[in-house]
């Protein structure tokens, strides 16, 4: 497997510093008492200067809309905040590749659409393991696995429609 031509077996702390992730359960990911430090310390090796880390923790908690909860205790926050906050952690290192693991698992339905939202927004490319259909029904490719092996894989009407078909069988 290789990522931006390096290969996993042999570049894995190349590979870390490029991809980013993000898993279904967000307490798995929050580690620091407050939500700005929590982000702040996705930055840590880094090394950056006290201003400009001040800055991107900002701009990240801009970016997924805490900002009114900086100081914030982590732990405390909704499981929608909580994924949220898992997303700013992961972002702000600027990975140039996203996985995704489930990231709606535990959303209501106002959060999973902010969710949707943040995702589709990225410009970085987005590997996302779902079952939820929704999450991907505009996406241009999507990648149906059953029994560890590739299904179906193309524009995602074809490959839902695949997986539903499959699912309905099965029952």
């Amino acid at each position: 497997v290789l990522v931006d031509g390096l290969d996993t077996a042999s570049d894995g702390a190349a590979i870390r510093r490029r991809v980013g992730f993000v898993f279904a359960d967000p307490d798995a990911q929050i580690i620091m008492p407050t939500v700005s430090d929590d982000v702040q310390f996705s930055l840590r090796r880094l090394r950056l200067p006290r201003a400009e880390l001040a800055d991107r923790v900002a701009q990240a908690l801009r970016t997924i809309g805490l900002t009114d909860h900086a100081d914030h205790p982590a732990h405390l926050l909704s499981s929608g905040q909580k994924q949220l906050l898992a997303f700013a952690s992961v972002l702000v290192t600027q990975p140039s590749v996203l996985v995704c693991d489930e990231p709606t698992t535990l959303l209501d339905r106002r959060n999973t659409r902010r969710v949707a939202e943040l995702i589709a927004g990225l410009s970085q490319q987005v590997i996302l393991s779902t079952h939820d259909l929704d999450l991907v029904a505009d996406w241009g490719r999507v990648i149906v696995l059953d029994q560890a092996r590739v299904v179906a894989d193309g524009p995602a009407a074809q490959s839902i429609a695949y997986y539903l078909k499959l699912v309905d069988s099965a029952c």
